[in-house]
């Protein structure tokens, strides 16, 4: 396996790197993105995965807050304060990482891809591991991982691959 130059975090990735209820997936997102940066590995993401990292990040910290509310109820402060939580995460990907655009040939090749992986989510960030050329896609969905159309690892492999190397 070559070191890689380029990689696509798909969506996943980004979401356990910051949902703190996802400990151990957290802590391994965490360590690839700073190993990729460490290593000078050019971080990418779809520009599609933010819109569901804050959804994702918004509806499960608000979920996590209700659980360990007594009324299961959250209050305007709280609310709010979730919610820029969830918006600060997405400018942390801008910070540490290059979103991919999409255009209409990215939605043709997604609904084209739909033959091998039928996710229209994940076509579109196949799509766009394929127009920024990654050298890998990391995603911790099995089934992305058998169908991706670009080399794809699971956060652990890259982690180690980039660890191994000199």
């Amino acid at each position: 396996m070559k070191t890689p130059a380029k990689v696509l975090l798909d969506t996943n990735v980004w979401i356990d790197a910051f949902d703190g209820n996802r400990k151990d997936r957290c802590a391994v997102a965490n360590q690839l993105i700073s190993a990729c940066v460490t290593s000078n590995v050019e971080l990418l993401y779809a520009a599609v995965s933010v819109k569901d990292v804050y959804y994702v990040l918004n509806a499960s910290q608000k979920h996590a807050a209700r659980q360990a509310n007594e009324q299961g109820v959250l209050n305007d402060n709280d609310t709010r304060a979730i919610e820029e939580y969830a918006h600060a995460c997405t400018r942390s990907m801008e910070e540490v990482a290059t979103v991919v655009g999409m255009d209409a040939s990215d939605l043709w090749l997604a609904h084209k891809l739909r033959r091998i992986h039928p996710d229209l989510e994940d076509d579109l960030v196949l799509a766009a591991a394929e127009r920024a050329q990654a050298d890998y896609l990391v995603t911790s969905d099995d089934a992305l991982i058998r169908h991706a159309t670009v080399a794809a690892l699971r956060p652990k492999d890259l982690l180690a691959l980039l660890e191994a190397k000199p």
